[in-house]
């Protein structure tokens, strides 16, 4: 039977089946901590009714309560949730409170890229993590707000429309929507890449990888970034599913 994977971040679940370490049947939606307990029955509606396990990537405690009791109901088994205090096959030198997403971004990408000794990993999504894995070991990172995060910000506290995401030719313009969309896209560039540039000069083989949601968004823009991995947080599950599973 295959392995049932659930990254549940704070705008969206995303899933997928897993055989050892082949990850297929990917599905993705949008939920409101509102309608979280609908939207995760929807997307499990496209999965089988038999798993030989469930992993879990999840912030929020009251939605893994939420996520426990559907999995236990639906499919009698109990799943198991990343966390720090878990068996993780990288060292972590970082305080209990690191996110569950990062653990297993920065799983799979030591795992995946095992030839490499310092690997950047940036994820944007609802904020912008930025996650430094040298010799498998977590050393640290920074946390900025997300594009979408800015935006609404933006709306919120100066008065200023709100605007789809998408891409932007030029940095300046002499629209008011566009000037917000620029701006946002290229203050999440920008700072990206003089991260990069600072950190290359102490790791100067450093390998950096984008993930998340609008990752290829300002991966397009951006010579610095090396590979483009939508899925390392899925990844990343299933891996620590897998140690664990064989490491009881």
């Amino acid at each position: 039977m295959p392995d049932l994977l659930i990254d549940i971040g704070n705008t969206n679940i995303k899933t997928a089946l897993s055989r050892g370490k082949r990850i297929y049947n990917f599905k993705r939606i949008d939920y409101s901590k509102i309608n979280f307990e609908e939207s995760l029955k929807k997307v499990l509606k496209h999965k089988n009714n038999s798993f030989n396990a469930a992993g879990i990537s999840c912030l929020n405690n009251k939605i893994k309560l939420i996520s426990e009791k559907i999995i236990k109901d639906k499919y009698s088994i109990k799943p198991f949730f990343v966390e720090s205090n878990k068996r993780i096959p990288i060292r972590l030198k970082y305080e209990k409170t690191l996110g569950n997403d990062r653990i297993c971004s920065a799983v799979a990408a030591a795992d995946k890229y095992a030839d490499r000794d310092s690997i950047l990993v940036i994820d944007f999504g609802t904020a912008t993590t930025y996650n430094l894995i040298v010799k498998k070991e977590f050393i640290g990172g920074l946390i900025t707000p997300g594009i979408m995060t800015s935006l609404l910000s933006l709306n919120r506290n100066a008065n200023l429309p709100l605007t789809e995401i998408s891409n932007v030719k030029k940095l300046i313009s002499n629209k008011s929507k566009t000037n917000i969309l620029s701006g946002v896209i290229h203050q999440s560039l920008f700072t990206t890449e003089g991260i990069i540039h600072t950190l290359r000069k102490k790791y100067r083989n450093l390998l950096v990888i984008s993930t998340g949601g609008l990752a290829e968004l300002i991966s397009k823009k951006s010579g610095l970034i090396d590979k483009f991995d939508k899925n390392l947080v899925l990844e990343g599950i299933n891996i620590v599913l897998n140690y664990n599973l064989k490491n009881p």
